[in-house]
C-alpha cells in the first residue's frame, strides 16, 4: 500500500512495560519464535525486512502505469485537469499501481496531496531533478506509459522508448489541438495562425505514428484519426465528471453563467462575441437577469465588462452554489477541438445549456432535447430567452442532460472504458493490430 501522508505512531512499552524478563512483555520473545515457528512456510514468501521491491509491483492482472502531463492536474481550474485527475483516481480504483510525474516537477499543494492521498505516487522536485533521470532509474518498472498532451509527449517519447522500452505507450492528446488552431485560423483568417496549425498537425500525426495508441475525446476525432491510421489503435477516453444532478426547481431559478479557464483562448472570444452581439439582445427581454462569468485568469477585456448586470466572478473553488441557483448556462464558441468541459459539466448539474454548433460537436446532443444549439447572434439570443421562460423545456433538457452525462461522460462508464484498455485481452489485440501495421509498412517499403 501506498500512503505518504500515513503517520504510525509506536509508545513502546505503554502498555506491557519494557522489561522482557517480567509481565506479559516477557511473552513477546517467547511469542516471537512460536510465531516463526509456526508460520514458517508462509513467512518465507515474504519479503525480507527492508526489501521494498515487492511494494512496487503491481497486483496479479494490474499494471504499473507511469503517467506524465504538464503538471499536477488542479481539478478546479480547467476541464483537462478534470478529465486527467477522473483518469487517475480510476485508474487507482482499478488496481493499478499509478506514478504521476509533472513535467515542471512542481510540488503544488493542495493537488499534489490528493493524488498522494489517494494512493498515487507523485514525483516531484527536489526529489528528482530531471524527468530523463528518473525514466533512467525507474523505467523499466512500467507496463504502460501514458504521455499527455503533443507538447510534453514530443518532450518525452524518445526517453521512454529508450529506458522503458518493455512498456506500451499511449499518447494521450486531450483534443487535437490542430484542430483548435485551425478553427480559429478559419475564423480570424490569420494566415500566422494556420501556419501554426499545420506544424502541430504534423506534430501530432507524429507522435500517434510513434506511439503504440492514441487517446482522443470526441468520436469526431477518433473517426478522423482512424481514416488515416486503420491498424492503429485509437481508443475514446472522453471527459469525466461527477452527477451531483439538479436539487432546485426551475421556478426558483435565476439568472444564467458561463464558465471557463481564460488561458484558453477559445473561451475569451466567446465572452466577448456574446457579450458585443448577444447580449443586448437578450436584455431587452431578459432586463432582471444576471450573467455570471466563472473563470479563473480572466484578462484586462474581460474584466472591463463587468456591470450590475455582469458579474465578473472569477475563479471559484465550489462552483455548486453557481449551478444550483441559475436557470441555463451559455457556451457561444466560435472556435475550439475535443468536448468542451463546460457542457459536460452544466448538465452534470442538471442546467440546460445554449451552445454554438462548434461547442456540442462530437458532444451526441440532440437540438431541443438535450441541448439547444444556435449559430447567429440572433437566433442565438432567441434560444436563450426561449429557454429562460419556458419550464417545460427546460425540464425536458435537465433529465435528458442528465441521463446523457450519466451513459457517456459518467465516473462509471469511463471506469468501464478503461477496465477495458488495461487488461490483457485488449493488450494483447493491440500488439497484433501493431505486427500487422508493421508488416505492411515493410512491404510498401519493399515494393
Amino acid at each position: 500500500m501506498y500512503q505518504p501522508l500515513s503517520e504510525v505512531i509506536h509508545y513502546e512499552g505503554a502498555t506491557g512495560g519494557t522489561d522482557l524478563s517480567t509481565g506479559a512483555k516477557k511473552h513477546q520473545e517467547i511469542n516471537r519464535s512460536t510465531f516463526a515457528e509456526k508460520w514458517a512456510a508462509e513467512l518465507m514468501t515474504k519479503p525480507a525486512h527492508g526489501d521494498l521491491a515487492p511494494l512496487q509491483l503491481a497486483p496479479p492482472d494490474r499494471k504499473n502505469i507511469l503517467v506524465i502531463d504538464h503538471h499536477v492536474p488542479m481539478p478546479d481550474k480547467d476541464s483537462g485537469s478534470l478529465r486527467m485527475f477522473q483518469i487517475l483516481k480510476i485508474l487507482r480504483q482499478l488496481g493499478h499501481r499509478i506514478t504521476f510525474v509533472p513535467d515542471n516537477l512542481a510540488y503544488e499543494p493542495p493537488y499534489t496531496c490528493e493524488l498522494q492521498k489517494r494512493g498515487i505516487e507523485v514525483v516531484y522536485h527536489p526529489y528528482v531533478k530531471k524527468v530523463r533521470d528518473y525514466l533512467l532509474a525507474h523505467g523499466a518498472s512500467f507496463d504502460v506509459v501514458v504521455l499527455s498532451r503533443c507538447d510534453f509527449a514530443r518532450k518525452h517519447i524518445a526517453d521512454v522508448r529508450l529506458h522503458a522500452p518493455q512498456s506500451r505507450i499511449i499518447f494521450d492528446t486531450v483534443d487535437l489541438h490542430y484542430l483548435r488552431e485551425d478553427s480559429e485560423a478559419r475564423l480570424t483568417r490569420d494566415p500566422e495562425m494556420r501556419r501554426k496549425a499545420q506544424e502541430k498537425q504534423q506534430l501530432e500525426h507524429e507522435l500517434i505514428d510513434q506511439a503504440d495508441e492514441t487517446w482522443v475525446v470526441s468520436p469526431v476525432e477518433q473517426e478522423l484519426l482512424r481514416e488515416k491510421w486503420p491498424r492503429k489503435s485509437v481508443q475514446l477516453v472522453s471527459n469525466i465528471v461527477d452527477l451531483p444532478g439538479s436539487k432546485t426547481p426551475f421556478a426558483l431559478r435565476r439568472d444564467y453563467l458561463f464558465i471557463g479557464g481564460f488561458q484558453h483562448r477559445p473561451n475569451t472570444d466567446a465572452i466577448l462575441f456574446f457579450v458585443q452581439k448577444i447580449y443586448p439582445l437578450v436584455s431587452e427581454h431578459l432586463g432582471d437577469a444576471k450573467f455570471y462569468i466563472v473563470g479563473g485568469h480572466p484578462p484586462p477585456e474581460i474584466v472591463a465588462l463587468a456591470t450590475e448586470r455582469i458579474i465578473v466572478a472569477g475563479l471559484q473553488k465550489d462552483v455548486r452554489p453557481f449551478f444550483d441557483s441559475v436557470r441555463l448556462s451559455i457556451a457561444p464558441l466560435r472556435f475550439g477541438a475535443g468536448v468542451k468541459g463546460k457542457i459536460n459539466q452544466s448538465m452534470a448539474f442538471g442546467v440546460p445549456v445554449v451552445a454554438t454548433s462548434l461547442a456540442v460537436e462530437g458532444m451526441e446532443l440532440r437540438d431541443r432535447e438535450d441541448v439547444l444549439v444556435a449559430d447567429d447572434p440572433e437566433n442565438f439570443a432567441r434560444a436563450l430567452i426561449e429557454l429562460y421562460k419556458s419550464e417545460e423545456l427546460w425540464n425536458r433538457l435537465s433529465e435528458n442532460g442528465i441521463e446523457k452525462t450519466r451513459v457517456l461522460y459518467s465516473a462509471d462508464a469511463a471506469s468501464q472504458k478503461l477496465e477495458f484498455l488495461f487488461s490483457n485481452e485488449h493488450l494483447k489485440s493491440a500488439v497484433r493490430l501493431a505486427g500487422l501495421e508493421k508488416t505492411e509498412i515493410a512491404l510498401a517499403e519493399r515494393n
